[in-house]
């Protein structure tokens, strides 16, 4: 996996992921979610999964530490990942959890 990328517009952050998504990148992913999530311009949070081929039990792990923290400041949300990447999220409380926006 790249490094993930930040896009802000207004007061929407959206962290972009590429490739796999797995517990290697786990220190990339925070370094891109973690000022977002202590920027209160910043209203919504989108992870943008669109790009990722695979993620693994540490990443989906991760979804939802940034799902805990954003909700404690009012900024959540998740773009759909492709198909291949829904098998992980699906078997856990992950999908779920971005479904209760």
């Amino acid at each position: 996996m790249s490094n993930p990328t930040v896009e802000i517009k207004g007061a929407t952050g959206t962290v972009f992921l590429t490739g796999r998504f797995t517990f290697d990148v786990q220190k990339a992913f925070k370094e891109a979610v973690n000022p977002l999530l202590d920027n209160p311009a910043i209203r919504t949070i989108a992870i943008d999964l669109s790009a990722a081929s695979y993620m693994d039990s540490a990443a989906a792990g991760d979804l939802l530490l940034v799902r805990e923290k954003a909700t404690t400041t009012a900024a959540d949300g998740a773009a759909e990942p492709k198909p291949h990447v829904l098998p992980i999220p699906q078997a856990g409380e992950v999908r779920q959890a971005f479904r209760d926006q």
